[in-house]
């Protein structure tokens, strides 16, 4: 199979891994792809074109030259770095993903592939039970999660109305070997804290780790995405894939100290804690990805962060 992935990124390039690992051809399009990062996850070279998903012809290009059965959309802004510039947060995550669309639309794709995120659960809501893919939605008045609730209905729309194999992903707090240009702040908070245990130095938990909230280790993400990829048939449009399990900060410090027994962390001086439309009480319901998906994990918190600790060692 042939898998084009907009975004060189964490996600992109670890599911490049586990789709290779299977078989397939992957193409990469990035604006500025690291081809030290792509190369040390991917382990293989694969074709990275260089271009802006806000210039459809570019992104056509890039997709017709390459005719993939499958095309994966990572490529967007972040968190607070969505939030710096909200024209241009909007016009990534929501213009170019429309442009993606409609180059894997022309381009006679069978399936696209979203990634999304928890991001768009109206935390507002009352969480009485796992959030099943079901949950009201809200994106929390930030342009992140509201970018990514309305590229999910635009998708639907459109999938609908061509008759297109969508699956849609909502991710939760991803971590893992990373660069975070895009602005996962999971992601670099995590990574920090790592770093530090390593250097055996105190780490600080940043804003990007929550009160309380849902992480996924890459690995098994990535495997989620595959999955979704390969997938024979798509009885549905959306998909949950993260842990299942909400964690605080004392929860990823004590993983960390399973590996680094005398690490510490703290808050750091003057923290007013997270802003946003509520916290994540209440984990994804995995129980589609799991049934429709082949979806399971194979790494907990600890495992996973003692994972990602090797692989940052090895440079």
């Amino acid at each position: 199979m042939r898998v084009f992935i907009t975004a060189a990124g964490m996600v992109g390039c670890h599911a490049a891994r586990e789709l290779l690992d299977r078989g397939d051809e992957v193409a990469f399009f990035d604006l500025a792809p690291r081809a030290d990062f792509v190369r040390r996850v991917v382990g293989a070279d694969v074709q990275v074109t260089r271009g802006d998903v806000r210039e459809l012809p570019g992104v056509l290009e890039a997709v017709q030259a390459f005719k993939p059965d499958v095309l994966i959309h990572t490529a967007g802004l972040i968190g607070g770095v969505a939030q710096q510039l909200p024209y241009r947060g909007y016009e990534i995550n929501v213009l170019g993903t429309i442009n993606v669309m409609e180059a894997a639309r022309l381009s006679g794709v069978r399936r696209f592939v979203q990634a999304s995120t928890l991001g768009v659960v109206d935390r507002s809501a009352p969480q009485l039970a796992p959030i099943t893919e079901d949950f009201q939605l809200g994106g929390n008045d930030s342009v992140y999660g509201t970018s990514k609730v309305a590229s999910e209905q635009i998708l639907r729309a459109y999938a609908k109305h061509y008759k297109l194999e969508l699956a849609m992903l909502r991710f939760a707090g991803v971590y893992g070997y990373g660069h975070f240009a895009g602005g996962s702040g999971v992601g670099k908070s995590t990574w920090d804290l790592v770093a530090a245990a390593i250097a055996g130095k105190p780490g600080v938990i940043g804003a990007g780790i929550p009160d309380t909230n849902e992480m996924v280790y890459i690995k098994d993400l990535a495997r989620g995405v595959a999955q979704a990829a390969h997938a024979e048939h798509l009885p549905h449009h959306t998909y949950n894939l993260g842990s299942g399990v909400i964690v605080t900060p004392g929860d990823v410090v004590a993983a960390v100290q399973a590996t680094f027994p005398d690490f510490t962390a703290a808050r750091p001086e003057g923290y007013a804690g997270g802003k946003g439309g509520g916290a994540m009480l209440q984990p994804f319901d995995l129980s589609r990805a799991r049934a429709e998906l082949g979806y399971e994990l194979s790494y907990d918190l600890v495992t996973g962060l003692r994972d990602m600790a090797d692989e940052m060692r090895k440079g």
